[in-house]
């Protein structure tokens, strides 16, 4: 079920940008006033264009992806095409690794890595990653990649970590595009490497007609996205798989089943 309910006539959803629309109820969000509810529940009631079909092969632990896959896949999209593009991903927790997946779904030649802790870099490696940078303990990173006037063709930025946006810049090639996904604070740019690299520098929110096409990929198997399941929790367990969930150095993506017949 896609959680993104667009009204569909607001200017926005008229032009064709429904992410971006004026009355947007999203599940769970906290964007507006009131929250909108969640789909943690026993039943939900939802209209049948949110409702994209799940092959009969396709463990649910894998179609619970599809929402954030989707987040990855939009952000790849924002970037223009990839084929044979150099990509850095910068932030490897659920959306950074699975828009490491995105990235090699969209046939980039190679994809880059980067977060300060071992362990999801892994998993950004066993989800395709060519090579993974732990920036924390690796200090010539950015001067190595940095190299005449940079390394990447694409920087797809979902940490929101400031030094992280400006650590990617350096490294960055003459022209290149920076999709920032990750949500920080307000951050200061040397606006001299953008302008004399010619840099362009684009925003990426949420998804759309991205979630069939992530369900599509899951169920025709192009890709493989099981390494980001780190945890699945029947729903009396449900404290000890949030607990688990806090803890990036044990966790990605934690899931609940209610299949069990578990009572909320």
């Amino acid at each position: 079920v896609n959680p993104s309910r667009p009204c569909g006539a607001c200017r926005y959803c008229l032009e064709g940008l429904p992410n971006q629309c004026l009355d947007m109820r999203f599940y769970g969000s906290a964007m507006r006033m009131p929250h909108v509810q969640g789909a943690f529940r026993n039943a939900l009631v939802c209209d049948a264009r949110q409702c994209v079909k799940v092959a009969d092969h396709v463990p649910l632990s894998l179609a619970a992806l599809a929402e954030p896959f989707a987040v990855g896949l939009h952000a790849v999209s924002r970037a223009g095409p990839l084929i044979g593009r150099r990509v850095l991903v910068s932030g490897c927790g659920p959306i950074g690794a699975l828009a490491v997946a995105a990235a090699r779904a969209h046939g980039a030649a190679e994809v880059v890595a980067t977060d300060v802790v071992d362990e999801p870099l892994a998993i950004a490696r066993a989800l395709g990653a060519d090579r993974t940078i732990n920036a924390a303990t690796d200090t010539e990173w950015v001067a190595r990649y940095g190299a005449d006037k940079g390394t990447f063709d694409v920087m797809i930025e979902c940490s929101g970590n400031a030094q992280a946006l400006r650590d990617g810049l350096d490294v960055m090639r003459p022209r290149g595009v920076v999709v920032q996904l990750g949500l920080g604070g307000d951050v200061s740019l040397p606006q001299n490497v953008v302008v004399a690299k010619e840099l362009s520098i684009c925003g990426s929110f949420r998804f759309h007609a991205e979630f069939a096409l992530a369900v599509e990929l899951i169920n025709a198997g192009r890709v493989d996205l099981r390494p980001a399941v780190t945890g699945v929790f029947p729903m009396r367990d449900a404290s000890r798989a949030f607990e688990l969930a806090g803890d990036r150095r044990r966790a990605m993506k934690v899931l609940i089943d209610f299949s069990e017949g578990d009572q909320l």
